[in-house]
């Protein structure tokens, strides 16, 4: 029945479930959550016509459901697997109805003329984790449904200040926003994210059924991507949330390449790169604090400042964990310069939290430098900056010796070669047997 124990094969699909995987014609295809529940469900009865009601309680547990909600689900499917591979029987249900084994893959159908946008077989489309934050709950059910089809992960706020604590509590490739929203407008987190580093990581297209150039002008002034007119016209969606995954992708690549230069767009390799990773020690204990949201808060404002100090001197962010970044210098006496700043800053930012602040926070940064590979590493639900390599090991491995050695700052003897003179002769001593130098006295 199947190609392997692991996999179910029915003519020209295949699907895995253990890897939540699905393969039409040999190329994996992009499914929402609930279109493949919807299909797992149809293929473990596919001897009998499985009714709505039995669907609607396997697919959405323990919800009230609309109907219709099963319907938009059934026509994904179809487009994706062919229309034959779902027939409906009036007043029953559903069946699956392709058989058992491979067979040779149906025609392709014509283009619907009117509907959601599917995931055509072998797609290259970006698949993300999306956003929706809307107020209105018809206007949020029908943009969740639409980029479910489109294969993405969706979440959904009905105000701007539930969007902000998921946007800093998980990571997003992309926010669909709507403007008129209670407790904080879309503006006014348009304007939190202006200020924030790692918000602004996140592609915003607005959704609004305000009129006029003005409203317009204002998203864009903000740093909004993209902008679309309510009722959203789903094919327009869908070509406007795949234009905005790809120049975000374009931007890191372009970012890279910059650093890395004649490196391919996917990977690039450089024998003089010079890596930064900076750690904010003690930021574990934060996490039993009362207070979530003022924990987030302290998080955001101290990586807005590090990426601040990083941009400054050349460099670019690679990664980034909340507590910790990493970040790529094309050469280490800016690494080193950054360095002192993001020193300094947090110096600063900690003075700021006062002296009954819970918690005692302390920045440890290591450089390391020497080749390292960086580029996008993809899979079918995301992607993400990859940089690897022995530098990047040796500048983690600095990062966290800082703690145990009480200094801010750690570097390898190929960073300290390549410093200028004036900064390799001030304030650096050998820290440990390897070579290790560290900053003796942080900058004032």
């Amino acid at each position: 029945m199947g190609a392997s124990a692991a996999s179910l094969v029915f003519g020209h699909i295949e699907l895995r479930p253990a890897e939540r995987r699905l393969l039409v014609d040999g190329q994996p295809v992009g499914l929402g959550s609930r279109a493949y529940d919807l299909l797992l469900a149809l293929l473990s009865k596919r001897d009998r016509v499985v009714s709505k009601d039995e669907l609607l309680d396997e697919v959405w547990p323990g919800l009230v459901v609309e109907e219709n909600n099963l319907q938009v689900q059934i026509s994904g499917l179809r487009r994706v697997l062919g229309a034959q591979a779902i027939a409906t029987v009036a007043g029953l249900g559903y069946r699956f109805t392709l058989a058992p084994g491979a067979g040779p893959a149906p025609p392709a159908p014509p283009a619907p003329a009117s509907g959601l946008p599917g995931s055509p077989p072998g797609s290259a489309a970006l698949v993300a984790d999306v956003l929706v934050a809307d107020d209105n709950k018809v206007n949020r059910l029908l943009l969740c449904r639409s980029l479910e089809l489109m294969g993405h992960r969706v979440s959904s706020a009905e105000n701007g200040r539930q969007a902000l604590a998921l946007l800093r509590t998980r990571r997003y490739g992309l926010l669909l926003l709507d403007l008129a929203m209670p407790e904080l407008d879309g503006f006014g987190l348009l304007q939190l994210r202006a200020g924030d580093a790692a918000l602004r990581e996140v592609s915003v297209i607005v959704t609004s059924a305000l009129d006029g150039v003005a409203p317009v002008a204002r998203c864009i002034e903000l740093g909004a991507d993209d902008f679309l007119h309510k009722p959203v016209d789903p094919w327009l969606l869908k070509a406007r949330v795949d234009s905005s995954l790809a120049r975000r992708q374009h931007g890191l690549g372009e970012a890279l390449r910059r650093l890395l230069p004649g490196a391919p767009a996917q990977a690039g390799r450089r024998a003089d790169a010079s890596v930064l990773v900076a750690r904010l020690h003690g930021a574990d204990a934060l996490a039993g604090e009362p207070s979530p949201q003022e924990t987030m808060d302290l998080l955001s404002n101290w990586c807005t400042l590090m990426f601040d100090a990083v941009g400054e001197r050349g460099g670019e962010v690679a990664q980034f964990n909340g507590d910790s970044l990493l970040a790529l210098f094309a050469g280490p006496q800016a690494a080193v310069s950054a360095a002192r700043d993001m020193v300094e800053l947090s110096a600063l930012f900690d003075a700021q939290r006062g002296s009954g602040a819970p918690g005692a926070l302390t920045l440890g940064i290591g450089i390391a430098r020497g080749v390292v590979l960086a580029g996008t590493a993809t899979t079918a639900r995301r992607w993400a900056c990859a940089c690897i390599g022995a530098p990047v090991r040796r500048a983690e491995h600095l990062a966290a010796e800082c703690a145990r050695l009480a200094c801010p700052l750690l570097i390898d003897d190929a960073v300290r070669s390549g410093l200028d003179a004036d900064t390799a002769r001030s304030a650096w001593r050998l820290a440990d047997g390897s070579g290790a130098c560290s900053l003796a006295d942080p900058p004032r």
